[in-house]
């Protein structure tokens, strides 16, 4: 059913567990997996941007090629931008016919990252996400991550 997926990762041990989810159903629809990293605004130079972009492209790579090979998954692509998070994703998924994001919730409380507190659990990223984007966006709840399930 979803011949192209995009994951959108912040690296964090909580987004390993969604690229598991991600990468099981790349593999089990025999889809293209795109793994998207936004760095947000950087507000830099050319040469500095690029350095991010570049730096954080390995990150990703070091995060998740092994898992990618393991598994038997050649058909992925990475990106890393900067500029705004959700208007990259949206237009990737637009510009690649993605047909399914998935991502998880925030990973901090609205409170301690300062955001507005009645965005709740999802966050800004992924509630803009869920309202602009071009195709479905699977929320991976924190109840599926070992360690975080909530009674």
């Amino acid at each position: 059913m979803y011949k192209r997926i995009l994951f959108s990762t912040c690296l964090t041990e909580y987004c390993e567990h969604i690229f598991t989810f991600a990468l099981n159903m790349a593999k089990e629809n025999n889809a293209k997996l795109w793994i998207y990293h936004g760095l947000g605004r950087l507000n830099l130079s050319e040469d500095e941007t690029n350095e991010k972009i570049e730096e954080a492209q390995l990150r990703v790579k070091e995060a998740y090629e092994n898992k990618l090979r393991d598994k038997g998954l050649e058909d992925y692509m990475i990106n890393v931008s900067d500029g705004d998070v959700v208007i990259e994703i949206t237009k990737l998924a637009r510009n690649a016919k993605i047909d399914a994001i998935i991502m998880g919730t925030a990973t901090r409380s609205p409170i301690a990252s300062g955001e507005d507190i009645r965005l709740g659990p999802l966050g800004r990223i992924t509630t803009d996400t869920i309202l602009w984007s071009p195709c479905p966006v699977l929320v991976v709840p924190p109840a599926l991550v070992p360690g975080l399930t909530r009674r």
